[in-house]
């Protein structure tokens, strides 16, 4: 007997990257989505709860303090459970048909557990961009990568620290600025999909004009 498809319930036990981006990817498929009419939770308090994750968990990340990662961890459980909500309605709505499931964002039980995470970034370049003191940035898309995430740095001795992890959802045309005018700049990327990040890319360097 086949398995009904469902959208998946459980979010708790995500890891926070894999969070973020599975819940970015459900609110992004659902808004103005003709097939769930009334999302229950409503989309906006599901971004609200998101975004307060995200930015706890870019303070615990970036300051790494025992208390601040108690203050992500206490903001990624009501996230957790207003998603394991929404997949309720989606159920409900969907009644099994995998298309209507999928439309959602939401991962379901008939994706396998073949999935991997990403591979590394390829055929990453950086160009002058328009204007002095801009870089652009673009490199090789990854088949079934949700976003990117980059980081890039001065060049310099000792080595000065990454900058924070931008993200984007396009492999072309990305613009890093400001930067300083006659220094050298360096660039590396990955692609993220609902299993987590793939390794960072070879670095990619560049004399800015």
């Amino acid at each position: 007997m086949a398995i009904k498809a469902k959208a998946l319930i459980s979010f708790s036990r995500m890891k926070d990257d894999e969070l973020v981006v599975t819940a970015n990817t459900i609110v992004g498929a659902m808004t103005d989505n003709s097939n769930y009419p009334a999302p229950a939770p409503v989309l906006d308090d599901v971004q609200v709860l998101l975004d307060d994750f995200t930015g706890k968990l870019a303070i615990s990340r970036k300051r790494g303090s025992p208390e601040d990662t108690a203050i992500k961890n206490d903001s990624k459980e009501p996230l957790a459970e207003a998603l394991q909500q929404l997949a309720y309605y989606v159920n409900s709505v969907a009644k099994g048909r995998l298309a209507v499931l999928l439309s959602s964002g939401f991962p379901t039980n008939n994706m396998g557990s073949a999935a991997l995470v990403p591979l590394m970034v390829e055929s990453v370049k950086m160009s002058d961009g328009r204007q002095s003191g801009q870089a652009r940035l673009n490199f090789a898309a990854q088949r079934g990568a949700l976003i990117y995430e980059y980081q890039y740095r001065m060049i310099t001795q000792p080595e000065s620290e990454w900058s924070d992890r931008l993200t984007t959802t396009s492999s072309r045309n990305n613009i890093l600025a400001p930067l300083e005018v006659g220094k050298r700049y360096e660039v590396r990327v990955r692609a993220v999909n609902t299993q987590g990040a793939g390794d960072w890319s070879q670095t990619a360097s560049i004399l800015v004009r």
